[in-house]
């Protein structure tokens, strides 16, 4: 089911924000006002109260990241095998995309929640959006940039005077430009396809390591992921909640953080339901595409991190919070630090709602991935 908010919300964005996203500190205040000015607390604390179907299950709007993939696997595994249901929760699933503004649409949402990269958390509360992050998603970012494996660029510094697919205003990107000095360095729209870097030997794209280098390899290009967290640039992927919801019933962002964990260890038990349900809501999702993703990021550690550093699925670790935050203030992205209590909460972590860490062994490994006939995998 897709939330009514979600289609209001794209209007919002694409009649009003495209025009703000050049000047962010100017939407900030401009949404505080709204905020204010609307009587949002009012508002907020009616529409949290009254978030019950007739069923009485409490009506929550969950925005993902990007399109379904297998990336958001143990989300949907919360969702299709009842474990969110069972904690009496009706989560509504909205999908995400380029652009989407999460934050911003959790803000205006008192039953909002969403998945965003831990530095946009930082800059949110900075400018005083009322969000904070209740866990961690995945425990190092997956964000990286895809070169030919047979090309020129072997590390952040060979990017220097060459064009690169990505997102405008990306905060890893101006991290790199001011590390490794790429003052020639020049940004090319992403597509969204691998047809240009399948087709041109010096296209650069940015990618995710679970997903575009599949596709490439499919059409005969061995590529290479550069991964951004190797460059110093390491924040969470984080779950953010509406201020007014942790605050009002934390306990239905309790139960909705044991459901997500608990999807987890069951899309890791067995993705294969997981991903013929997005197959059948994202029809160009391919199996064996997915079937990579899963492999990946078992391999990369993804959801549970290093435990030989202490990481785990859903852990949050004031260190990594500070360093990322440090980092924006040397790049100018934010004046001040907020105080860290206003960024994220560790009320909802796996030892705080009964969930355990504990993930089963992988349904796949690499030698599963079924390839084109005279195609090899990474």
């Amino acid at each position: 089911m897709i939330s009514p908010l979600f289609f209001t919300a794209s209007f919002f964005r694409c009649h009003f924000l495209q025009r703000m996203r050049s000047n962010p500190s100017q939407f900030a205040t401009l949404l505080l006002g709204i905020l204010l000015f609307s009587g949002c607390d009012k508002a907020g604390e009616k529409s949290a109260a009254s978030a019950k179907t007739s069923t009485n299950a409490i009506v929550l709007h969950f925005t993902h990241d990007w399109f379904p993939e297998p990336e958001h696997g143990g989300y949907f595994a919360a969702k299709i095998f009842g474990i969110w249901s069972g904690l009496g929760l009706d989560v509504d699933v909205v999908p995400g995309g380029p652009n989407s503004e999460i934050e911003k649409k959790v803000a205006l949402d008192p039953i909002g929640i969403g998945l965003i990269r831990g530095d946009a958390a930082i800059i949110a509360a900075e400018r005083g959006l009322p969000i904070i992050a209740v866990s961690s998603y995945f425990q190092h970012d997956p964000q990286g940039i895809m070169v030919r494996d047979d090309g020129p660029v072997h590390a952040f510094a060979d990017l220097e005077d060459r064009d690169v697919a990505m997102q405008v205003g990306n905060t890893w990107f101006l991290y790199l430009q001011k590390k490794y000095g790429l003052k020639k360095t020049r940004v090319r729209p992403v597509t969204g396809s691998v047809a240009n870097f399948v087709k041109d030997p010096n296209w650069i794209t940015q990618a995710y390591p679970t997903s575009e280098p599949y596709y490439a390899l499919k059409e005969g290009v061995k590529p290479r992921v550069l991964q951004i967290s190797d460059s110093g640039f390491d924040p969470y992927r984080v779950v953010i909640a509406n201020k007014t919801l942790v605050e009002q019933h934390p306990e239905w962002v309790a139960k909705f953080c044991l459901g997500a964990y608990k999807g987890w260890q069951e899309y890791y038990r067995n993705p294969a339901p997981v991903h013929e349900h997005i197959q059948k809501i994202s029809p160009t999702m391919e199996i064996e595409g997915m079937k990579f993703s899963y492999v990946k990021m078992r391999e990369l550690h993804l959801i549970e991190g290093d435990a030989a550093k202490g990481e785990f699925m859903g852990a949050i670790d004031p260190k990594r919070w500070e360093a990322t935050g440090q980092i924006l203030l040397d790049l100018g992205l934010v004046k001040n630090l907020p105080k860290w209590s206003a960024v994220y909460s560790t009320n909802f972590a796996p030892s705080q709602v009964g969930a355990t860490t504990d993930l089963p062994p992988a349904f796949w490994k690499a030698s599963d991935v079924q390839w084109p006939k005279g195609v090899s995998g990474l």
